[in-house]
């Protein structure tokens, strides 16, 4: 077992992953800690870093041979769902480490919100559409909400505009916690646009 998780991990790059993942992290709070005063983090900026954070996950969400998933010798669906949920759960820490320091990147309870959402879009994205156009789901969508963010108002608004609600909105957290089951759900049993071994050679 152990033999094999270790080769999934090198195959997948999973220590480069992460490794750039908290390197976005710390860029951002120590600049942040840098050139202001300010304690909180601002608002949109710490929603970018979390996306920033997240974004290393993309790439490791396939291996060198797509099709081999495809067999029956391993059950993938649950390594996949672990695969998802860990990264998160990784890219997490760092991110809640701030609430010690004089720069954080807001209250716990929003940051695992955040966290939880553009990975189940940036799952989501992946299972549905290929890993090759799977940012732009939780770009676009994180931008949006970033750019009309004033029409967000209380009631059914703070479910498209949950990236930006205040930490009690329990609208934004559902919203989250569903769209993060449904991206671990949908990637576990991918069945979107695979990578071809051919075309592995030219990178992802």
């Amino acid at each position: 077992m152990m033999r094999w998780l270790t080769l999934y991990v090198r195959s997948r790059r999973l220590p480069l992953a992460l490794l750039v993942s908290v390197g976005a992290v710390v860029l951002v709070w120590g600049g942040w800690g840098l050139f202001t005063d300010r304690r909180d983090i601002n608002e949109s900026l710490a929603l970018m870093t979390v996306l920033l954070a997240l974004a290393p996950l993309i790439p490791t969400m396939a291996g060198d041979d797509d099709s081999l998933e495809s067999g029956a010798a391993l059950n993938w669906p649950p390594r996949r769902a672990l695969h998802v949920i860990a990264f998160a759960a990784l890219t997490s820490v760092p991110l809640l480490a701030s609430a010690a320091t004089g720069a954080w990147f807001g209250p716990p309870g929003t940051v695992l919100r955040n966290v939880a959402a553009l990975t189940g879009l940036i799952a989501l994205g992946v299972a549905l559409f290929g890993i090759r156009v799977s940012w732009q789901l939780p770009l676009c969508w994180a931008v949006l909400q970033i750019l009309l963010g004033g029409l967000s108002e209380p009631g059914w608004k703070e479910a498209p505009f949950l990236l930006i609600q205040p930490a009690g909105s329990e609208t934004a957290a559902v919203t989250a916690i569903v769209l993060f089951v449904a991206g671990v759900v949908a990637y576990a049993w991918r069945v979107g646009p695979r990578v071809a071994p051919a075309e592995v050679a030219f990178g992802q």
